[in-house]
Protein backbone atom coordinates (compact mmCIF):
# COMPACT_ATOMS: atom_id res chain seq x y z
CA UNK A 1 0.00 0.00 0.00
CA UNK A 2 1.49 3.38 -0.97
CA UNK A 3 2.41 5.77 1.86
CA UNK A 4 -0.36 8.26 0.93
CA UNK A 5 -2.98 5.48 1.00
CA UNK A 6 -1.75 4.27 4.40
CA UNK A 7 -1.96 7.81 5.79
CA UNK A 8 -5.41 8.33 4.30
CA UNK A 9 -6.61 4.95 5.63
CA UNK A 10 -5.09 5.70 9.05
CA UNK A 11 -6.69 9.14 9.13
CA UNK A 12 -10.10 7.78 8.14
CA UNK A 13 -9.79 5.00 10.73
CA UNK A 14 -8.84 7.48 13.46
CA UNK A 15 -11.72 9.76 12.49
CA UNK A 16 -14.16 6.81 12.56
CA UNK A 17 -12.95 5.72 16.01
CA UNK A 18 -13.28 9.31 17.27
CA UNK A 19 -16.84 9.58 15.95
CA UNK A 20 -17.84 6.22 17.46
CA UNK A 21 -16.30 7.02 20.85
CA UNK A 22 -17.77 10.51 20.85
CA UNK A 23 -21.20 9.12 20.05
CA UNK A 24 -20.88 6.49 22.77
CA UNK A 25 -20.06 9.14 25.36
CA UNK A 26 -23.05 11.27 24.37
CA UNK A 27 -25.33 8.22 24.16
CA UNK A 28 -24.96 7.34 27.84
CA UNK A 29 -28.28 7.79 29.57
CA UNK A 30 -28.46 10.38 32.29
CA UNK A 31 -29.36 9.22 35.77
CA UNK A 32 -33.06 9.81 36.38
CA UNK A 33 -34.15 12.61 38.65
CA UNK A 34 -35.77 11.10 41.71
CA UNK A 35 -38.72 12.55 43.55
CA UNK A 36 -38.68 11.53 47.18
CA UNK A 37 -42.32 12.00 48.16
CA UNK A 38 -42.54 9.45 50.98
CA UNK A 39 -40.55 10.06 54.16
CA UNK A 40 -38.29 7.57 55.89
CA UNK A 41 -41.05 7.19 58.47
CA UNK A 42 -43.55 6.46 55.67
CA UNK A 43 -41.29 3.77 54.21
CA UNK A 44 -40.72 2.22 57.63
CA UNK A 45 -44.44 2.22 58.49
CA UNK A 46 -45.71 1.15 55.05
CA UNK A 47 -43.01 -1.18 53.71
CA UNK A 48 -40.32 -2.23 56.18
CA UNK A 49 -42.32 -2.94 59.36
CA UNK A 50 -45.23 -4.83 57.77
CA UNK A 51 -42.89 -6.79 55.48
CA UNK A 52 -40.59 -7.74 58.36
CA UNK A 53 -43.65 -8.89 60.34
CA UNK A 54 -44.73 -11.15 57.46
CA UNK A 55 -41.29 -12.74 57.40
CA UNK A 56 -40.78 -12.96 61.17
CA UNK A 57 -44.28 -14.34 61.83
CA UNK A 58 -44.04 -16.96 59.08
CA UNK A 59 -41.90 -19.37 61.09
CA UNK A 60 -41.90 -19.94 64.83
CA UNK A 61 -41.67 -22.49 67.61
CA UNK A 62 -44.09 -22.22 70.51
CA UNK A 63 -43.59 -24.22 73.70
CA UNK A 64 -46.53 -24.57 76.08
CA UNK A 65 -48.03 -27.09 78.47
CA UNK A 66 -49.73 -28.65 75.43
CA UNK A 67 -46.33 -29.30 73.85
CA UNK A 68 -44.23 -27.86 71.07
CA UNK A 69 -45.98 -26.22 68.15
CA UNK A 70 -43.93 -25.57 65.01
CA UNK A 71 -45.25 -22.95 62.61
CA UNK A 72 -44.15 -22.55 58.97
CA UNK A 73 -45.82 -21.90 55.63
CA UNK A 74 -47.78 -25.01 54.61
CA UNK A 75 -48.00 -24.59 50.84
CA UNK A 76 -46.58 -22.72 47.86
CA UNK A 77 -49.11 -19.90 48.22
CA UNK A 78 -48.09 -19.21 51.84
CA UNK A 79 -44.38 -19.35 50.90
CA UNK A 80 -45.10 -16.92 48.01
CA UNK A 81 -46.65 -14.46 50.49
CA UNK A 82 -43.52 -14.63 52.67
CA UNK A 83 -41.37 -14.20 49.54
CA UNK A 84 -43.26 -10.99 48.66
CA UNK A 85 -42.44 -9.68 52.14
CA UNK A 86 -38.76 -10.58 51.68
CA UNK A 87 -38.66 -8.86 48.27
CA UNK A 88 -40.04 -5.67 49.82
CA UNK A 89 -37.35 -5.88 52.52
CA UNK A 90 -34.62 -6.32 49.90
CA UNK A 91 -35.69 -3.21 47.98
CA UNK A 92 -36.72 -0.88 50.84
CA UNK A 93 -33.12 0.03 51.79
CA UNK A 94 -32.61 1.43 48.28
CA UNK A 95 -35.52 3.79 48.93
CA UNK A 96 -34.06 4.75 52.31
CA UNK A 97 -30.70 5.67 50.75
CA UNK A 98 -32.07 8.05 48.09
CA UNK A 99 -30.64 11.53 48.67
CA UNK A 100 -33.13 14.20 49.63
CA UNK A 101 -35.53 11.93 51.53
CA UNK A 102 -36.62 13.47 54.83
CA UNK A 103 -37.24 11.53 58.02
CA UNK A 104 -40.73 12.93 58.52
CA UNK A 105 -43.10 15.57 57.20
CA UNK A 106 -42.57 19.17 58.36
CA UNK A 107 -43.95 19.66 61.85
CA UNK A 108 -44.35 15.92 62.49
CA UNK A 109 -43.36 14.97 66.04
CA UNK A 110 -42.13 11.82 67.72
CA UNK A 111 -44.85 9.35 68.72
CA UNK A 112 -42.90 8.56 71.90
CA UNK A 113 -41.16 11.78 73.00
CA UNK A 114 -38.36 11.20 75.46
CA UNK A 115 -37.92 7.63 74.26
CA UNK A 116 -37.02 8.36 70.65
CA UNK A 117 -35.47 11.45 69.14
CA UNK A 118 -37.58 14.02 67.35
CA UNK A 119 -37.59 13.68 63.53
CA UNK A 120 -35.36 16.72 62.98
CA UNK A 121 -32.79 15.23 65.40
CA UNK A 122 -32.91 11.91 63.55
CA UNK A 123 -32.44 13.67 60.22
CA UNK A 124 -29.49 15.67 61.57
CA UNK A 125 -27.81 12.41 62.67
CA UNK A 126 -28.39 10.84 59.25
CA UNK A 127 -27.11 13.90 57.37
CA UNK A 128 -24.06 14.20 59.63
CA UNK A 129 -22.74 10.87 58.33
CA UNK A 130 -24.58 9.68 55.19
CA UNK A 131 -21.91 7.03 54.65
CA UNK A 132 -22.79 5.34 57.96
CA UNK A 133 -26.52 5.62 57.14
CA UNK A 134 -25.98 4.03 53.74
CA UNK A 135 -23.80 1.31 55.28
CA UNK A 136 -26.56 0.39 57.74
CA UNK A 137 -29.18 0.43 54.97
CA UNK A 138 -26.90 -1.82 52.90
CA UNK A 139 -26.60 -4.20 55.87
CA UNK A 140 -30.41 -4.39 55.97
CA UNK A 141 -30.43 -5.10 52.23
CA UNK A 142 -27.82 -7.85 52.54
CA UNK A 143 -29.52 -9.72 55.38
CA UNK A 144 -32.89 -9.30 53.62
CA UNK A 145 -31.36 -10.89 50.53
CA UNK A 146 -30.22 -13.82 52.67
CA UNK A 147 -33.79 -14.04 53.96
CA UNK A 148 -35.12 -14.07 50.41
CA UNK A 149 -32.83 -17.00 49.56
CA UNK A 150 -33.92 -18.89 52.70
CA UNK A 151 -37.59 -18.31 51.83
CA UNK A 152 -37.08 -19.36 48.21
CA UNK A 153 -35.43 -22.56 49.49
CA UNK A 154 -38.40 -23.01 51.86
CA UNK A 155 -35.82 -23.58 54.61
CA UNK A 156 -37.66 -23.12 57.88
CA UNK A 157 -34.51 -23.29 60.03
CA UNK A 158 -32.64 -20.79 57.88
CA UNK A 159 -35.60 -18.38 58.03
CA UNK A 160 -35.39 -18.53 61.83
CA UNK A 161 -31.61 -18.05 61.84
CA UNK A 162 -31.61 -15.16 59.35
CA UNK A 163 -34.61 -13.64 61.16
CA UNK A 164 -32.41 -13.02 64.20
CA UNK A 165 -29.83 -11.22 62.06
CA UNK A 166 -32.58 -9.24 60.34
CA UNK A 167 -33.75 -8.06 63.75
CA UNK A 168 -30.18 -7.08 64.62
CA UNK A 169 -29.80 -5.05 61.39
CA UNK A 170 -33.00 -3.17 62.20
CA UNK A 171 -32.01 -2.59 65.81
CA UNK A 172 -28.51 -1.35 64.88
CA UNK A 173 -30.10 1.42 62.86
CA UNK A 174 -32.71 2.28 65.47
CA UNK A 175 -30.05 2.48 68.20
CA UNK A 176 -28.16 5.06 66.17
CA UNK A 177 -30.96 7.22 64.80
CA UNK A 178 -34.19 6.66 66.73
CA UNK A 179 -33.30 5.97 70.35
CA UNK A 180 -29.53 6.38 70.73
CA UNK A 181 -29.78 7.13 74.45
CA UNK A 182 -31.18 3.70 75.29
CA UNK A 183 -29.09 1.84 77.84
CA UNK A 184 -27.89 -1.40 76.26
CA UNK A 185 -27.45 -4.69 78.08
CA UNK A 186 -23.85 -5.76 78.72
CA UNK A 187 -22.26 -7.48 75.74
CA UNK A 188 -24.48 -5.85 73.11
CA UNK A 189 -22.53 -4.57 70.15
CA UNK A 190 -23.32 -3.48 66.61
CA UNK A 191 -22.59 -5.92 63.79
Amino acid sequence: MPRFSRLLFGGISLFTVSVVLGSACRARPQAPEYTTTATIKDIMDSIVDPSADVVWNSVSTMVSTAGIEEKAPKNDEEWADVRRGAIRLVEAPNLLMLPGRHVARPGEKSETPGVELEPEEMEARINKDREAWNRRAKALHDVSLEMLHAVEAKDREKVLEVGDRLDKACENCHLNYWYPNQVLPPGYEEH
